[in-house]
């Protein structure tokens, strides 16, 4: 019938009626999107009116170390529902066909991030628990001296920054894990900084004021260093004896940096960015993790 809303996946053709639909997508990236292992024609799911497109939703694979060892979880993006078919359970049905698909590969859950109060709750009706929501802190410099010091990445280092990441993935939710992939290369070594103590490397951290300014922070961004094994109170001293104009870090509620930034007189602001989790078959508990943005 005209008026019947047909689900089904990304099938060839389709992309000039998703792009019309989603017009401030990467054409170039989204005619190409397959290139990715992680996306399969079956991870993307539609609703069709017609020829038109009214609803889109794009579910992607991905690896992180929970309930002691690496499991596969889907991840969520784009999920969107045309502004006139809104509230007709479209959005609904398309979580549930990409859940479908999802568990037919043997996820053991979905993990996905919104900023929005109504995406958050379309997500809570469809099984999703809040576990981690960004804070915000402004770091101030200090006089104090620090044991540990934070220096230019090379090369060299690469080795040690993914054994970095296997460890901090252990203690902390949420962090990508990928075996083989590659996060820090030569090509963005200057976005990063790693921390020494005695000439050993301890940890690491994406920190924007190496690289390019950010607009809105003039004097950086951190998001939460990377740094197992060590106090976090050291870790914030550090960065406050190298930093000359208050850093923005930002961190998240439960992480391993919260009590500490708190402690020593730092204001954390609430935002609106959530992370969410969905588990298949026995409930996921991350209770014995600390969280992170990192």
């Amino acid at each position: 019938m005209r008026n019947t809303i047909v689900y089904r996946h990304w099938q060839p053709g389709d992309d000039d009626a998703i792009l019309a639909f989603l017009p401030n997508t990467n054409e170039d990236w989204f005619r190409h999107k397959f290139g990715d292992a992680d996306l399969e024609p079956e991870g993307i799911r539609l609703a069709f009116l017609g020829e038109r497109v009214v609803g889109h939703v794009m579910g992607e694979s991905t690896s992180l170390f929970i309930e002691g060892k690496i499991q596969k979880f889907g991840t969520v993006t784009g999920v969107f529902v045309a502004l006139d078919m809104r509230r007709r359970g479209i959005a609904t049905r398309l979580m549930q066909e990409v859940h479908t698909y999802f568990e037919s590969k043997d996820y053991r859950g979905s993990v996905l991030d919104t900023d929005t109060e109504e995406a958050r709750q379309l997500y809570q009706k469809v099984g999703y628990q809040e576990v981690g929501r960004e804070l915000r802190a402004r770091l101030l410099p200090s006089s104090d001296a620090s044991r540990f010091k934070w220096m230019s990445t090379h090369l060299e280092d690469l080795s040690i920054l993914r054994q970095l990441d296997e460890r901090w993935a252990r203690q902390n939710f949420r962090v990508w894990w990928k075996p083989g992939a590659v996060k820090v290369d030569q090509s963005n070594l200057n976005e990063y900084r790693v921390l020494r103590s005695k000439g050993d490397i301890i940890g690491y951290a994406e920190w924007s004021e190496w690289s390019e300014p950010l607009e809105g922070y003039p004097h950086g961004l951190i998001c939460d260093p990377i740094v197992p094994g060590q106090n976090p109170m050291e870790v914030i001293k550090s960065l406050q004896a190298t930093i000359s104009a208050p850093l923005i870090w930002e961190t998240c509620e439960e992480s391993r940096y919260e009590k500490p930034l708190r402690s020593i007189g730092c204001s954390l602001e609430r935002t609106s960015n959530v992370t969410m989790l969905f588990s298949f078959g026995k409930k996921i508990n991350v209770t014995g993790q600390f969280r992170t943005f990192s």
